[in-house]
């Protein structure tokens, strides 16, 4: 893939990126506008006394904030992608790139709160339950790809390398059974699966941040172990803004995500500075 086509696809993930910007704030003002989430059910309460307490504590209005939140991120981020890299040629950072485009998706989730209001939508709820999957098994994937080519791997294939994540992807999201009745802010599997896609999204993301350090270490380049650390702390953010739900955790997540994205991809950007 050439520079300039690499930029007309960032091109068309930042457009996108704000159409699910604008959907997002669209959606999130229909179900304040509504009250939507004052009937749904929340998370039961912690033993732990800490979060035994309302700014620790699960919130409905704080899984809202986070999810809305997600686009915009990811639309701040493929912005700086562009700018910083738009005469360099960095494989890890095109598939980098995938994998902050997939997180925008993540606010399909407010079309669930909506089946309150507009029963019709229930007809589509699973459906969209597997596209959310799909984007966050193909963001996992694309994400381990980018370290695998930090190793300074050359191909010209990556239009088939992207096929065959999202064909990966696409497979894997159709394997987990779904409950889209009981949901708010994430999804309810059934106990036996419960497990398979953290496991899976957890070991593949370890094992990028693993090949990022790898290459640090190996090749004696700072700003690849920096770049390791801030895309830890990123992974973690990410986490708490899906798992989490109280407003002390989604503050933390938002901060933390867009400040460790910006981070990352200035420690990249330094090392291409000196090539």
């Amino acid at each position: 893939m050439t520079i300039a086509g690499r930029n007309r696809i960032l091109i068309f993930s930042i457009c996108i990126a704000a159409l699910m910007v604008v959907g997002s704030i669209s959606c999130c003002i229909a179900i304040v506008t509504h009250n939507l989430l004052a009937e749904l059910p929340t998370a039961p309460e912690s033993t732990f006394r800490l979060l035994s307490f309302p700014f620790f504590a699960y919130n409905n209005y704080a899984v809202l904030a986070g999810i809305t939140a997600l686009p915009l991120i990811a639309l701040v981020l493929l912005i700086c992608i562009f700018f910083l890299f738009e005469k360099t040629h960095a494989l890890e950072i095109s598939f980098f790139s995938l994998f902050i485009f997939a997180l925008s998706f993540e606010a399909l989730q407010l079309l669930f709160p909506l089946q309150v209001q507009y029963p019709l939508l229930v007809v589509f709820m699973a459906p969209v339950a597997r596209i959310i999957f799909f984007f966050r098994f193909g963001a996992c994937l694309a994400l381990l790809t980018s370290s695998l080519f930090a190793h300074k791997t050359f191909t010209r294939e990556t239009g088939s390398i992207i096929f065959l994540l999202c064909f990966t992807a696409f497979a894997l999201s159709h394997v987990i059974p779904i409950d889209t009745i009981h949901t708010v802010s994430f999804f309810s599997f059934s106990r036996s699966y419960r497990y398979l896609l953290y496991s899976f999204n957890g070991i593949v993301c370890g094992l990028a941040v693993a090949s990022f350090l790898m290459v640090g270490i190996y090749r004696s380049i700072t700003e690849y172990r920096k770049a390791a650390i801030w895309l830890l702390v990123m992974l973690i953010a990410y986490t708490l803004l899906l798992y989490t739900g109280s407003w002390f955790f989604t503050l933390l997540g938002i901060g933390a995500l867009l400040t460790a994205g910006l981070f990352f991809l200035k420690a990249i950007h330094q090392f291409y500075l000196w090539q």
